[in-house]
């Protein structure tokens, strides 16, 4: 059930929420600020307050969902369960297509539009307001990684937890990421700020602690499969080199970016088509820059059939 359930999140992401997000996640907010008034007057003091809170707010939701699979198991032929899967599904999963923004993001990178490209990068990908971006180089860069690692984090996390543990599995790595996000956003911040709970340091560490053990696993997987999609030595030899790496201080885009960069070498052709030859050279490093954007989200895509196509002979032959 569970590739069928996949495949049908997908078609429903690409052709229903391809071009509208039908699902806020600005509930979570409210729902958060809730359980930390709630910690609040239960506890006056600030350790086991945070602690409350946290508990809380990963509790409260999966124990719902796990009523909810224990009073529709078994009924109509499990339909119903496969409906609450879909649903859980379609939450966590990123309703913005990876092809989506990297079309969006290249049509003003196209025309030499940087301030349209960086207001973009903080509308869709929240960029801090206080990251400094110098050049252009650098603000592809940005993307590109930014661009991994959102559809690594929306889609390949959400396969390979849904897999082992279902949509209870899937409901704590979009509670834990939901959690981050509020962390890293200076506006929600103020606004916790302002209801008296703030984001603790000890909380934040937890949350992140959190998110590189749900990640590790996944991370070396789909690296396995950039490597089996793309330049095989010398991503695989860059994963050799990191595969047992435990430093939580590490990005994880990063990490990804770098085995993305290593499974593209000698893959991407540097050379500009014939029209723009005669180019200035700020024009044809603009359009290199498209390329390996366009490399990068077809081994996003490759790497995604990949994991379709196991997850298939898994299912049959399991």
């Amino acid at each position: 059930m569970k590739f069928l359930v996949i495949l049908i999140c997908l078609i429903i992401n690409y052709l229903w929420l391809k071009d509208f997000d039908r699902f806020d996640d600005s509930w979570f907010f409210r729902f958060r600020c809730q359980m930390a008034d709630l910690s609040t007057k239960i506890s006056r003091h600030p350790s086991p307050r945070w602690v409350l809170g946290a508990s809380l707010t990963y509790l409260i939701p999966l124990f719902a969902l796990g009523i909810i699979l224990y009073l529709v198991a078994g009924q109509f032929y499990g339909l119903p369960t496969m409906l609450v899967h879909i649903l859980v599904l379609l939450v966590a999963f990123d309703r913005i297509q990876p092809s989506k923004l990297a079309r969006e993001y290249l049509e003003q990178w196209k025309t030499g539009d940087i301030e349209g490209c960086m207001l973009y990068l903080k509308q869709e990908l929240a960029m801090p307001e206080d990251l400094k971006i110098d050049d252009e180089e650098a603000l592809s860069d940005y993307f590109s990684k930014q661009l991994v690692y959102r559809s690594f984090e929306k889609m390949f996390v959400m396969f390979f937890w849904y897999i082992f543990s279902g949509p209870i599995g899937i409901l704590f790595c979009y509670i834990s990421y939901q959690l981050r996000d509020l962390q890293i956003d200076s506006t929600a911040r103020r606004q916790a700020e302002e209801r008296e709970y703030g984001q603790q340091e000890v909380e934040i560490k937890l949350t992140t602690n959190v998110i590189w053990l749900l990640e590790w696993v996944p991370m070396r997987l789909l690296a396995i499969t950039f490597s089996l999609t793309g330049n095989f030595v010398h991503c695989f030899e860059n994963l050799k080199k990191s595969f047992w790496s435990a430093r939580v201080e590490t990005s994880s885009a990063d990490l990804l970016y770098g085995y993305a960069s290593c499974a593209l070498s000698g893959m991407v052709d540097p050379d500009m088509p014939e029209a723009d030859e005669e180019a200035n050279p700020k024009t044809r490093a603009r359009l290199q820059r498209v390329i390996r954007i366009q490399a990068l989200l077809a081994l996003l895509e490759r790497s995604q059939a990949v994991w379709l196509i196991l997850l298939a002979l898994f299912t049959v032959y399991a």
